[in-house]
């Protein structure tokens, strides 16, 4: 499919064919600019400079370019980890919609899940980051699609800085089916399949290699946080906990030492059980002991209901804090 603007884009934006590379040793996204240049200030864009146009470019991969704003940040200027999850969950919601597979009000919904009463959720992402993007920077985020097996879908996603093409983000998840009135999963119909296997790439391997969750030892989770209840808000389109809001429970256990100190770095999410509007959840965590010497923390957790029940199987690895985004800007003395 060949690349194609919007007409209703009033910003400068050039649309790029994309290589996608992956091996055991590196594995990044390159980029070749077709007939144009990108001309975007490498300053803090201003409010009619923001840009966020969908397109599918070089077949099966969906490109669509973003502006971090002041509400997707954190304490220190970078887009929070919460925030980069909500975008990958925008961007496949998008390219679904880009390609016209969308016709139910429900996201991401086709012809033959309408008729089976079927949605997709997530079993498990796991993202890695390089580098946080700052406050009024341009990234890029690229998104595919790839089967996996007899049951599922695996996207992965890619966010790049604009300017360089160096990749900041990536990530790889694996959706399932599950029928929206008995709540379980099932394997993907052959109509279904049918209906996207055109869009799905062959013989790409994930973006980035997901972690095991070992089996968590619970007695020995010795950071707990009780009484944890979503709230409206918190509920998506399905009527359960939205997959981003479990990170949020997660850092409730996770030391204050750790969080003051580092940043996010790795995390790997094994969804056990959807958890609904009235459910309360206890959140678990434990610092995992190395013997090596080096700056980086390990932690695992493990949200459940309380009926002991879980809903998450969660590793994180931590980094000393970059502090990569102080002092891009010379306002942080107003807020």
């Amino acid at each position: 499919m060949p690349p194609f603007a919007s007409t209703r884009n009033k910003s400068k934006v050039s649309l790029q064919r994309v290589n996608i590379t992956s091996n055991a040793i590196q594995k990044t996204v390159r980029f070749s600019v077709v007939n144009c240049s990108l001309k975007i200030n490498h300053a803090q864009p201003a409010l009619n400079d923001e840009i966020r146009v969908p397109s599918v470019i070089d077949g099966p991969v969906f490109q669509q370019n973003v502006s971090v704003r002041s509400f997707e940040i954190d304490s220190e200027y970078k887009m929070s980890t919460k925030a980069i999850m909500n975008y990958l969950q925008e961007a496949s919601l998008n390219y679904a919609k880009k390609l016209g597979l969308t016709i139910d009000p429900r996201f991401g919904i086709t012809p033959g899940m309408r008729k089976m009463d079927l949605v997709w959720v997530f079993r498990g992402i796991h993202i890695e980051v390089d580098r946080y993007p700052c406050w009024g920077e341009v990234v890029q985020i690229l998104h595919w699609t790839c089967a996996s097996g007899r049951t599922g879908v695996r996207f992965d996603w890619t966010i790049n800085d604009i300017n360089t093409g160096e990749t900041l983000v990536r990530a790889s998840c694996l959706a399932v089916m599950m029928n929206k009135n008995t709540r379980k999963s099932c394997k993907l119909p052959e109509e279904v399949k049918d209906e996207i296997k055109a869009y799905l790439r062959e013989d790409v391997e994930p973006i980035v290699e997901a972690f095991k969750c070992s089996c968590p030892q619970i007695e020995a989770m010795d950071h707990i946080k009780t009484g944890l209840t979503p709230g409206w808000n918190d509920l998506d389109v399905n009527y359960h906990v939205n997959n981003a809001k479990y990170l949020d429970w997660i850092l409730e256990s996770t030391p204050d030492s750790i969080r003051d100190r580092h940043e996010l770095w790795k995390m790997n999410f094994e969804y056990r059980k959807e958890c609904l509007k009235d459910d309360v959840v206890q959140s678990l965590s434990r610092v995992v002991p190395s013997n090596e010497k080096n700056r980086e923390i390990e932690v695992e957790h493990v949200l459940r209901l309380e009926s002991g029940h879980q809903v998450l199987r969660a590793r994180t690895v931590w980094r000393t804090n970059s502090h990569s985004c102080r002092g891009i800007n010379s306002m942080k003395t107003i807020f």
